[in-house]
């Protein structure tokens, strides 16, 4: 019997060709993090990577960006997209305990993203982010 693929394992595998929209918007990356990685540019830094610790396991996408004042501010994903109207934080669920709910996780985010980006390139882009992180 062969080795059954972690969670993420699957983030990696196939977060590297979901997100690779990203390098042909100019972003640098994939570089590798703890659980994920993470792409760089356009004054963003966007991380998909998973998360385990006790009973919770999830695939977690945030952007952060340096605002005006110097600050980073962060949002996740999920909280982006309901904050441009594209859908409820809850259409985007991070539970995933296995390889293939990382799988699907990380198709729906990388989707999102790439609905997401327009927004996250405008000039206006660190009050959506700080809009977007006092969303529950």
């Amino acid at each position: 019997m062969g080795k059954r693929e972690t969670p993420e394992e699957a983030v990696r595998r196939l977060g590297r060709e979901a997100f690779g929209f990203l390098r042909e918007a100019g972003f640098v990356g994939p570089r590798d993090i703890v659980g994920g990685f993470e792409y760089a540019g356009q004054g963003l830094r966007i991380t998909i990577y998973h998360y385990f610790w006790k009973n919770e396991a999830e695939v977690v996408a945030d952007v952060r960006v340096l605002d005006d004042s110097g600050l980073k501010v962060r949002a996740g994903i999920a909280q982006l997209y309901a904050e441009c109207g594209l859908g409820a934080v809850n259409h985007l669920p991070g539970s995933a305990v296995s390889a293939r709910l990382a799988d699907l996780r990380v198709r729906a985010f990388a989707a999102a993203l790439g609905a997401l980006l327009p927004f996250l390139l405008a000039s206006d882009r660190s009050a959506l982010v700080r809009r977007a992180a006092a969303r529950p």
